[in-house]
């Protein structure tokens, strides 16, 4: 297998397609303060992240075996499913675009969590951050999302209630 930097091609391709994804993610997040489905970047940031996450189960020869990160992926990518769904079928009735949202959301933040744990592991190359996922930064860095993206739900949540309770 070529190899390049300690990391092989299609780790390369994973690596770059995902961080480009989650760049995409938080500034649709931030920008917009939800995911439109629609939009040309969103599709992008759709697209590629279930390409990264597909493209996870390719790499056995990092981790050794299917971790909690490939079950991030599976998690990721059944929750752009179940947002695909909701965009196209009123389930849940009024609260179909609550958890449209907060899927797309958790997309994001699911994506964050093996993807900060990898580069800490990496970089800088000499010395990297961390050993292991079990390492408190690792887990302060979690644990700092979790918050975060707690409160941008309940903030999704309550800008949602408004627009439906204003009549927008």
């Amino acid at each position: 297998e070529i190899m390049f930097g300690g990391i092989s091609l299609i780790g390369w391709f994973h690596s770059i397609l995902g961080l480009a994804a989650i760049f995409v993610g938080l500034y649709l997040l931030l920008k917009d303060r939800f995911i439109f489905m629609h939009t040309k970047l969103a599709k992008f940031y759709l697209a590629s992240t279930v390409i990264t996450c597909a493209s996870s189960f390719l790499l056995y020869g990092a981790t050794g075996s299917f971790n909690a990160a490939h079950w991030l992926s599976v998690i990721t990518i059944l929750a752009v499913l179940f947002a695909l769904g909701l965009d196209r079928f009123n389930i849940f009735g009024f609260l179909n675009t609550y958890f449209k949202q907060l899927a797309l959301t958790g997309t994001v933040f699911f994506s964050m969590l093996p993807t900060t744990a990898e580069v800490l592991q990496r970089l800088p190359p000499s010395d990297p951050f961390v050993d292991s996922i079990e390492d408190p930064l690792v887990q302060s860095f979690y644990m700092s999302y979790v918050v975060i993206f707690g409160v941008f739900a309940i903030y999704q949540i309550v800008k949602i209630y408004k627009a439906d309770s204003n009549g927008a």
